[in-house]
């Protein structure tokens, strides 16, 4: 079928919207029409260094939509369901998804050698095997997670990838528990996220530090107690002051390996930094080994610790409830021809989560 995508033929250029051609689904997969996809900052990586990532390209990892076909032998999801895409595979055979962490499934990023994606007889990688910066896309069913179809796809598909990152990383990976004090460095749409997961998870001072204040009043919003807008020394030496001596948890959603190591410098002795940003493939975090000696952790977190079967529906209800106001994470709505617009946007820190609709 015709389909329209963004497609990056360049590192640095804009992305190209055009025509291209969408394969049915074969065995085990489903064809869905997106209906939104948030723009990650991941995604911004990519167009700009194309690290790990075969172009030409169509982007977009966080996205939701409706299953229009499902290939032999699928049971779930069904044609008619409303489904957040995960980029995680889950093919159920390899270490990690038969031992209960699918988000470090082996087959991620994978794209079948024939691919689902061509113009002009050029088959086009999809990012994270999802591509979601496209009307329509052919997807393995496991990553067509079903979720509320009263949810709004403009909220619904940031879960399929900040908000599961950032919430994930507080609630799942570092285990944030009731009275804890905690330290988000970076309030994109990860951070904000890992703020309402610290806030749910029963922190009583949640310190978010970033250089926007506008993206400092959105962590206010979503449950920080104390906003730093700044970075470095500076930053660490307020967060010891706030908490009496550093966070028992800090959590890096910047991908800077600078900042990632001042996560490490703001917890107290005993206490947890966890990363999540993408940094670039050459960078380095040098840390003193006397850091670890304070029994220090430093934990990675990819996609939150998520078992997306289990928490997509969790934080769908958790926003249908009212508790989560993904409307004001994902602040500024595109269509699909203003997706450098949004890109841009992005990147200058005017808004949290730029989202494109596809409308209906």
């Amino acid at each position: 079928m015709k389909i329209r995508a963004a497609i990056l033929e360049s590192v640095g250029a804009d992305l190209e919207v055009r025509e291209v051609d969408l394969s049915d689904p074969g065995p085990g997969e489903v064809l869905v029409r997106v209906t939104a996809s948030g723009v990650c900052r991941s995604d911004l990586h990519i167009r700009n260094t194309g690290e790990r990532v075969d172009l030409p390209v169509v982007l977009g990892h966080e996205g939701c939509g409706v299953v229009e076909a499902v290939g032999e032998g699928v049971e779930s999801p069904a044609v008619g369901d409303t489904v957040v895409l995960s980029w995680t595979p889950e093919c159920g055979h390899c270490e990690y998804c038969l031992g209960g962490r699918p988000n470090l499934c082996r087959d991620v990023n994978s794209s079948p050698a024939a691919g689902h994606l061509s113009h002009q007889g050029r088959v086009l990688n999809r990012y994270m095997s999802v591509a979601s910066l496209a009307d329509h896309a052919v997807v393995r069913a496991r990553q067509a997670v079903p979720v509320p179809p009263e949810l709004p796809p403009e909220q619904a598909c940031l879960i399929g990838c900040g908000v599961m990152t950032g919430f994930g990383a507080a609630v799942n990976t570092a285990g944030v528990r009731p009275g804890a004090t905690v330290a988000v460095f970076g309030a994109g749409g990860a951070g904000i996220s890992a703020v309402i997961g610290a806030r749910i998870a029963g922190a009583t001072t949640i310190v978010s530090i970033d250089p926007e204040p506008r993206r400092l009043e959105a962590a206010r919003t979503h449950g920080a107690t104390h906003t730093i807008e700044g970075s470095g020394r500076d930053a660490v030496r307020q967060v010891h002051e706030l908490t009496a001596g550093g966070a028992d948890f800090a959590v890096e959603c910047v991908g800077r390996a600078a900042v990632m190591l001042d996560a490490v410098n703001a917890v107290r002795p005993g206490g947890t930094a966890v990363v999540v940003g993408l940094p670039l493939l050459e960078d380095t975090v040098p840390m003193n080994p006397l850091l670890f000696l304070q029994e220090k952790t430093l934990r990675g977190s990819l996609y939150g610790s998520a078992t997306p079967h289990r928490d997509f529906a969790m934080i769908a209800r958790l926003a249908l409830d009212g508790r989560i106001d993904l409307a004001s994470i994902g602040d500024a709505v595109y269509p699909l021809d203003g997706v450098n617009e949004a890109i841009a946007a992005m990147e200058r820190g005017e808004i949290v989560r730029p989202v494109i609709s596809f409308g209906g």
